[in-house]
């Protein structure tokens, strides 16, 4: 199968595609690169603090017994929300936070200790806002998913035979045509899952943008109309208890729909005059994140917002973020979202190494772009190094540490000792990553789901190695 497209429009597709590219590379790079790692946030997170122990038992009169305890230590006064995280399989642990403090909450409903995890916090961070100020750096990635749909749609266009040499991958000495045939064939085999990634990734940022034009052109420009009929109208409540009847809504929620999986609480307006409890329980035959259940202060039933039986377009919006990180269906799902996010940084790498490599020539772009390409885990992996053994700060020491790698990288100008020292230090240091956490957290490290993700880490360091020594049969020619 081929397309029919005039030779102008695929020149011109061609173009547009090269240059849309080279403009994101690096942006693009990093968020498909901290997106793969991102779909696995929730494994991190345990993996970060393994002596936490996973456990799914919790009552409502526990959960209960955490709230007060929170608000006890907060002096009855919060400036936000009061969050309640509630124990799920995917993530088998309790916490509860506000004002910027996150604990975790034992079975018995004690907060036994802040719930941090930098090191997560750094990955998903740089996915969803580039380490930016949060509303600047949502709507770049957001700009990046829409660049990202655009360099689909003209890649689609740019190469007629994309279809027809689908399966057509040549693996010999030219490393030109591997990384080509790479590129496209993958482009091709995950053309549905990148798209949706893309459209879905758009959607984060540019919501509060979408939601004026529609409110302009829909709503006689009244929001309000606008958030009713998406978000549910709000309550007005007043002169509610100080303390909230969390353990009523729960009981209750369990008896109303006992069929659906609580997963979060909500105190909105906390410590308020107004406050009232919004209780959000996921339906797992449904892709929404989780329909929505208020409840006053006192616990007494007041509504629901309607996600899991409202239109079309609204249930399509609360499914947004489970569809683009993959967390529905069972753990293979997440393992194959992470497999094509994986593919598509490796779409974006190798669309740049192409075009180096027509350039014909090496220079301080080539050793730029191995900097930024294997600069990149390498510092995470520094800055998880360091955030286990010192404690230090993992952005500061992220971006110091890519910054050395640059100018390390700028400074060394032969490319192929450049890729030889980078790809040995990658491959040392995610062998030593998963030596350092096993023995910091011995023996919490020896429960299940810390033990695959250090010897996740050593495998990646045979494969880096396998890579390292197929490019020394080939020559090296970059």
């Amino acid at each position: 199968m081929s397309i029919s497209i005039s030779p102008s429009a695929n020149k011109s597709a061609l173009k547009s595609h090269a240059w849309l590219g080279l403009a994101v590379s690096v942006l693009m790079y990093w968020v498909c690169f901290s997106g793969t790692l991102s779909v696995f946030s929730q494994e991190l997170l345990r993996w970060e603090q393994p002596h936490i122990a996973d456990n799914l038992d919790y009552t409502p009169g526990s959960i209960q017994n955490a709230y007060e305890r929170f608000l006890t230590m907060k002096e009855g006064q919060t400036q936000g929300n009061i969050v309640i995280r509630l124990p799920t399989h995917d993530l088998p642990r309790a916490r509860i936070s506000a004002d910027g403090e996150y604990w975790n909450i034992s079975p018995t409903g004690e907060l036994s200790e802040p719930s941090t995890t930098p090191i997560t916090d750094l990955i998903v961070d740089l996915h969803t806002a580039l380490h930016l100020p949060e509303d600047i750096g949502m709507m770049a990635v957001s700009v990046l998913g829409a660049i990202l749909s655009a360099l689909i749609i003209s890649g689609i266009v740019a190469h007629r035979r994309i279809f027809k040499d689908a399966f057509r991958l040549r693996t010999g000495n030219n490393e030109q045509l591997t990384q080509g045939d790479l590129h496209n064939r993958m482009s091709v085999w995950g053309l549905p899952f990148h798209l949706m990634i893309a459209l879905t990734g758009v959607y984060f940022g540019l919501a509060s943008f979408l939601t004026s034009i529609y409110a302009d052109t829909l709503y006689e420009a009244n929001k309000l109309d606008l958030f009713a009929d998406i978000y549910g109208s709000s309550i007005q409540l007043e002169h509610q208890p100080a303390i909230a009847n969390i353990e009523k809504a729960l009981t209750d929620i369990m008896k109303m729909e006992p069929n659906t999986q609580p997963i979060f609480v909500t105190l909105e307006n906390a410590t308020k005059d107004n406050q009232y409890i919004l209780l959000g329980s996921q339906h797992l035959d449904k892709l929404i994140y989780s329909e929505q259940y208020r409840f006053d202060a006192s616990g007494q039933y007041i509504d629901k917002v309607g996600y899991s039986d409202g239109d079309a377009g609204q249930q399509a919006i609360f499914s947004v973020y489970r569809i683009h990180f993959g967390h529905f269906g069972p753990e293979a799902m997440k393992i194959f979202f992470g497999l094509m996010g994986f593919a598509l940084t490796i779409i974006s790498v190798t669309g740049i190494n192409l075009w180096l490599a027509k350039r014909a020539k090496q220079d301080a772009l080539n050793q730029l772009w191995l900097g930024f390409v294997w600069g990149t885990p390498i510092a995470f992996i520094w800055a998880a190094l360091l955030e286990l053994t010192l404690a230090l700060p993992t952005k500061p020491v992220f971006w110091v540490t890519l910054t050395a790698i640059l100018i390390a990288s700028l400074m060394q100008k032969v490319l192929m000792k450049t890729h030889l020292v980078l790809l040995n230090c990658l491959a040392a240091l995610l062998v030593v990553l998963a030596i350092t956490h096993f023995a910091v957290h011995y023996p919490s490290s020896l429960v299940m789901n810390s033990l695959i993700i250090d010897s996740a880490f050593i495998v990646f360091a045979l494969c880096v190695w396998r890579y390292l020594y197929s490019r020394l049969k080939k020559g090296w020619n970059v």
